[in-house]
């Protein structure tokens, strides 16, 4: 399949839509079009149009939907194939461009460049590589050059079909799989979590770790198991957390493990327990110890059981 990697190309007259596979997997996910909208980039418009194949998306696009709707980037290929252009029956004058992309991906040269050299619009050159547009014969010698390929070379590679391979789309990381298991798009469950979508979308690729408290407000809105959502996130919960393996004299490290888990600064614990950031500060050092007072609102601070935090004084 030859797919447009330019704009939305219009859909052709006199088509008639096939069922709406885009729409039925994005209401079965629990996704408003413009959840699927925010995840990809586009305009919601552009999303509803492309359910209706109103609008035929590139090849990026599609493998953005193939992504967020986790579906095979050849399936939704195949759902637009038969709203596209049929060829025409005897061809336009000039060259197709749809092998000038990958020509001039290896010369390292951009669309913009090749504009410029061939003396027409940016938006031109995309036309030529989409299949929109034919390349006139005069504007083949200068971007030749460019290339640093042959004028003859050139036509013949230009005359070659090149049909752009779809790459099966990267496996949902567990993170990813959670979150789609709670039916939550990428945006909604940012917001939720009070995290950006941002560093949501790279903890769930593997290119960051959340935080401690991170990963505690993602289980809140995923519904899930702090521990279950440490693991998909590749983080192993700090063993101070279990209040099993409390030793005496472990008062400062579970103090620090314990903000660390919450979120809290030492400033924010020091205003719940009406107290100094400089006195939180040395109890994490264990310089100082609370007192019975201000061990009871660290324990209210922490949620923890009365008394849990006496026998590690």
């Amino acid at each position: 399949m030859r797919t447009d990697p330019g704009a939305d190309a219009p859909r052709p007259a006199g088509r008639t839509a096939a069922p709406t596979l885009l729409r039925s997997v994005r209401t079965g996910r629990g996704l408003r079009a413009a959840d699927l909208a925010a995840e990809i980039g586009v305009h919601p418009m552009s999303v509803l149009r492309w359910e209706r194949r109103e609008r035929l998306p590139g090849p990026a696009h599609i493998h953005a939907l193939a992504r967020v709707l986790d579906l095979d980037p050849t399936r939704v290929a195949d759902f637009f194939d038969d709203a596209r252009a049929a060829p025409p029956v005897s061809p336009a004058p000039g060259y197709r461009g749809c092998a000038l992309r990958p020509l001039r991906w290896s010369a390292g040269v951009s669309a913009a460049v090749v504009a410029r050299r061939a003396g027409v619009p940016v938006a031109t050159v995309y036309n030529w590589e989409g299949g929109r547009a034919r390349i006139p014969a005069h504007r083949i010698a200068p971007i030749a050059e460019l290339l640093g390929v042959p004028h003859d070379d050139l036509v013949s590679a230009l005359a070659t079909p090149t049909p752009i391979v779809l790459r099966p789309a990267a496996p949902a990381g567990p993170l990813r799989r959670l979150r789609h298991g709670s039916r939550l798009s990428q945006s909604h469950a940012a917001r939720l979590a009070g995290v950006d979508r941002r560093s949501l979308g790279a903890w769930e690729r593997g290119e960051a770790r959340p935080s401690l408290a991170a990963v505690r407000r993602l289980a809140r809105a995923y519904g899930l198991p702090v521990a279950t959502v440490a693991r998909a996130a590749g983080i192993d919960p700090p063993p101070l957390l279990d209040h099993r393996r409390w030793r005496q004299g472990d008062l400062p490290r579970v103090l620090r493990t314990l903000r660390a888990w919450t979120g809290l600064t030492q400033a924010q614990v020091a205003r719940r327990c009406g107290c100094s950031t400089a006195a939180v500060r040395t109890w994490e050092s264990g310089r100082t110890t609370p007192s019975a007072r201000l061990m009871q609102r660290l324990e209210q601070t922490f949620g923890l059981r009365a008394g849990a935090l006496d026998a590690i004084r």
